[in-house]
């Protein structure tokens, strides 16, 4: 049927002979799009190249010079910001699209390599034992302005991921082997409270038509800590644990509504997966504790209700 249409048009005079050919070509498969190939090249170029610089400075470091590799890679990062500043377009609250094909990737393995030069200055020169915290928050500011100065999604994931950072929603690989790291820490109670902040201000912004397709990317975020948080809370804090199920069906209800504004089942599967973890909870320190041989009943139903949710969603796999 679509590859008919090439052919109508020209009939009825509403496409030149040219634009026949060329459309011809796409629908009858003779023209292929490797766009999303070339993005993952690209995106794993820019990955390779920065890994590439931190193990060529741990392999040569006798060699090279703490400073030295320092000031190398303080210097293609300025050339990078320098052309990424050059080249960018006038700021805007609607989507820009890039001006050169490769803008992206620049401002990416620019923004990664500000990291790794941070991160290097503090491990050998512990230039910010003292603020460490709030040289982060610094970092995800700073990523913040290029997000949105640039309309970069990639940035704003670091910029989400550094200001996490600076709400200590971090676990030091030191700390996984005590049993008391969550429950001393109120890891869980941070993470709730941090992801309902951003994802205010995320709606917030949306409201005001600023950035508006930043918004999916704020919400993934902030449903997945807030579930987190509350799902860990539901087992940590036995006492309160009807509050934190009030909370994860609350965010379902979030989650649903989202994944119905925006067609994602990704948000919907969320929903499901927290709802169903605060449900059988419920009901073990319910029903299930007077009569344990429900388990095998709720099972089968769990079973069949997953299926029959997967069935009822599949329309939210399709976007508008």
């Amino acid at each position: 049927m679509i590859h008919q249409t090439p052919h109508e048009l020209l009939q009825k005079g509403l496409i030149t002979q040219d634009q026949f050919e060329k459309l011809e070509s796409i629908t009858s498969g003779k023209v292929l799009s490797v766009f999303y190939e070339l993005r993952t090249l690209l995106y794993l170029g820019v990955m390779l190249f920065t890994t590439g610089a931190g193990l060529l400075i741990y392999q040569n470091i006798g060699e090279l010079g703490h400073l030295i590799s320092i000031i190398l890679l303080t210097a293609i990062m300025l050339v990078g910001f320098w052309y990424v500043h050059k080249q960018g377009a006038w700021y805007s609250n609607d989507r820009v699209a890039p001006p050169t094909p490769y803008f992206d990737y620049l401002l990416l393995a620019s923004a990664l390599l500000f990291v790794s030069i941070q991160g290097y200055a503090q491990i050998q020169y512990g230039v910010f034992d003292e603020h460490l915290d709030w040289s982060t928050l610094v970092t995800a500011a700073f990523f913040f302005y290029l997000a949105y100065r640039y309309d970069h999604l990639g940035i704003l994931s670091l910029a989400i991921t550094a200001l996490a950072s600076f709400w200590s929603i971090r676990v030091s690989p030191q700390k996984w082997y005590s049993t008391d790291f969550f429950s001393d820490s109120n890891l869980h109670v941070t993470a709730i409270i941090f992801s309902i902040l951003v994802g205010g201000v995320a709606f917030f912004l949306e409201k005001k038509k600023i950035k508006t397709h930043f918004a999916f990317t704020y919400y993934n975020f902030c449903l997945l800590i807030f579930f987190t948080g509350s799902v860990a809370g539901l087992f940590i804090d036995e006492q309160l644990y009807l509050l934190y199920a009030a909370l994860i069906f609350g965010g379902c209800y979030f989650a649903w509504h989202q994944a119905s504004l925006r067609k994602s089942f990704l948000f919907l599967l969320y929903a499901f997966v927290a709802g169903y973890i605060a449900t059988t909870y419920l009901l073990a320190e319910t029903i299930f504790d007077l009569e344990p041989s429900l388990w095998f009943l709720y099972t089968l139903a769990s079973c069949g209700g997953f299926i029959y949710f997967i069935i009822k969603s599949k329309h939210l796999l399709k976007k508008k």
